[in-house]
């Protein structure tokens, strides 16, 4: 694995062969070969996602089936917080669609994980998650040992996905 182009990799983390973080607060990176990567976050069964278009709240079976039918690259990561659904369902309900790096998919995460507004990329509260120790274990859906990390991007490649998204 060619380490310099990721900014984040999962490698030192425990891969888990099934996923079955349906008890747990689950971090979901989509499209982990993309830049920028797409993600979500599950509680329980109830997946929750703020994309260019709106929001999600779908039951994670729906996404594992979308994930498998597609064929997306996906990593999932059980984080050690403790929240309630509704906590999770009242900070999304704030936030109408992603259309800025500011207001990405990462901001209703961040704040649910009350992260700060300075961590831009998703790289960047991967770190501070693990140099917590707040990971516990990843899995990995369509996903080769040589694409497990974040390739590298900034700022400016949000912007640019979500303004063409918005075209």
């Amino acid at each position: 694995m060619d380490k310099s182009k990721f900014d984040f990799t999962f490698g030192h983390l425990n891969p888990m062969t099934n996923y079955n973080g349906v008890e747990d607060l689950s971090l979901w990176v989509f499209h982990i070969d993309k830049i920028p990567p797409h993600v979500g976050l599950s509680v329980g069964d109830v997946f929750f996602s703020l994309k260019s278009n709106g929001r999600d709240e779908i039951p994670v079976n729906k996404v594992i089936q979308i994930i498998e039918k597609k064929n997306i690259k996906c990593i999932v990561l059980n984080l050690k917080f403790n929240l309630n659904i509704r906590e999770v369902r009242s900070i999304f309900g704030t936030y109408d669609h992603a259309f800025s790096a500011q207001t990405s998919c990462l901001a209703p995460i961040k704040e649910v994980l009350n992260i700060s507004k300075n961590v831009i990329k998703l790289s960047e509260l991967l770190s501070h998650l693990n140099d917590r120790n707040k990971i516990s274990e990843y899995h990995g859906f369509n996903v080769t040992k040589s694409e497990l990390g974040i390739l590298s991007y900034g700022p400016e490649d949000i912007e640019k996905r979500l303004n063409l998204l918005h075209a």
